[in-house]
């Protein structure tokens, strides 16, 4: 953390001329973690909506971690906003009541009360279920319906209005297509059961945390589900896009056929397209889906993949060519490479914190797993 923010003091210092940004670039790699971390915050309402609405009180035990991943999901990416910003003091414009946030006209503003409020709603609900745990068995879902459901209608939002900030800019016809918003959700759907599977698997090692095998079940056949459903999506982009080019298709072309002064971008979206494909192959194989190797090597791809498909892979292409045809490339510079891991470290520090309180001192868990409880199986 030490060594990246001190790459960020020289940004702070100096200005955004440190970064590879540029008029015709002002989106990069903090957006692009941005947009992927928002999608993780909102993947936290698959276990709230499972436990509420589907009964699902065997993946209560899991809420409270779900939902610490989903707050510090939502700070980090709020950082990297901060972090975007050439003048950081300014962000009290964007603040309600004391700034300007021009609602309801202004998509932005609906994208920062959006996340203001999910994480306000997430931070209460940990308090209560933490209280809740304290005097219930181990496998009662702590919720109400009303909780479920504010819960589950700002995890959607979240990321639909992120979708929406991209979706809305005509002279961008990589992101003006209204399958954008559906296709967002669906990958953070994805990738956050990935992180969940991850997080929760590091749970039980550090954390004391038993956890029945019916979650993995569960968290696999959603990360299954999902990731066919992107695939149907991105095949349906595909289609429109290069079936019948127009003047409109032109930055889907040079994306996914490389026909670009700057190829770079071209092997970055097949390396990413290629690790979310690996992870399914690996999840619908018979055999190799329960392994534990292969799990957490479906797991990773997965978050790397998307990350990739939907951080970079997407502001780049849509970027560049800019509406006036101008080519002007882009790289990452170190300062925003150390900035960003930084966050990330910051991050991971939190959650540590965060899980070692609410899980560690409480022993929130189910009954120790015993010689006899089955093998895990993802898809039994």
């Amino acid at each position: 953390m030490l060594w990246g923010f001190l790459g960020y003091r020289t940004q702070l210092a100096t200005g955004l001329a440190v970064s590879g940004l540029s008029d015709q670039v002002p989106w990069g790699l903090y957006v692009g973690n941005f947009l992927f971390l928002v999608g993780i915050a909102a993947s936290a309402i698959i276990l709230t909506a499972a436990v509420q609405w589907l009964h699902r009180h065997d993946l209560a035990p899991a809420l409270i971690p779900a939902k610490l991943l989903a707050i510090v999901s939502v700070f980090m990416s709020l950082l990297f906003i901060l972090a975007d910003l050439g003048h950081p003091e300014r962000i009290w414009h964007a603040l309600p009541v004391i700034g300007g946030l021009h609602f309801p006209t202004s998509i932005l503003a609906w994208d920062i009360l959006a996340l203001s409020s999910y994480l306000i709603l997430n931070i209460a609900a940990v308090f209560y279920h933490h209280r809740r745990q304290k005097h219930s068995p181990p496998d009662h879902p702590a919720s109400t319906n009303l909780e479920a459901g504010a819960a589950f209608l700002l995890g959607l939002s979240i990321h639909t209005t992120t979708a929406f900030i991209l979706a809305g800019l005509p002279a961008r016809p990589l992101w003006n297509s209204a399958i954008l918003a559906p296709k967002f959700i669906i990958s953070a759907f994805a990738a956050g059961s990935a992180m969940m599977f991850l997080l929760f698997k590091i749970s039980e090692i550090h954390f004391s945390l038993a956890l029945p095998a019916s979650l993995y079940r569960f968290l696999s056949r959603t990360l299954v589900v999902t990731l066919l459903g992107y695939f149907f999506l991105l095949g349906s982009e595909l289609f429109v896009d290069l079936y019948s080019p127009a003047y409109h298709s032109r930055s889907a072309v040079h994306l996914y056929l490389g026909k670009t002064p700057h190829a770079f971008w071209t092997d970055w979206i097949y390396l990413a397209l290629g690790m979310i494909t690996l992870a399914t192959v690996l999840l619908l194989h018979p055999r190799l889906k329960i392994r534990p190797f292969f799990q957490y090597m479906a797991a990773l791809s997965v978050l790397f993949g998307v990350w990739m498909e939907k951080g970079l892979g997407l502001l780049m292409p849509g970027l560049v060519p800019t509406p006036l045809g101008e080519w002007a490339p882009y790289h990452p510079t170190g300062v925003e490479i150390r900035t960003s891991l930084a966050i990330y470290a910051l991050g991971a520090w939190l959650l540590t914190l965060l899980l070692r309180k609410f899980l560690w001192q409480h022993q929130l868990s189910l009954p120790a797993v015993t010689a006899s409880t089955p093998p895990l199986d993802l898809h039994h």
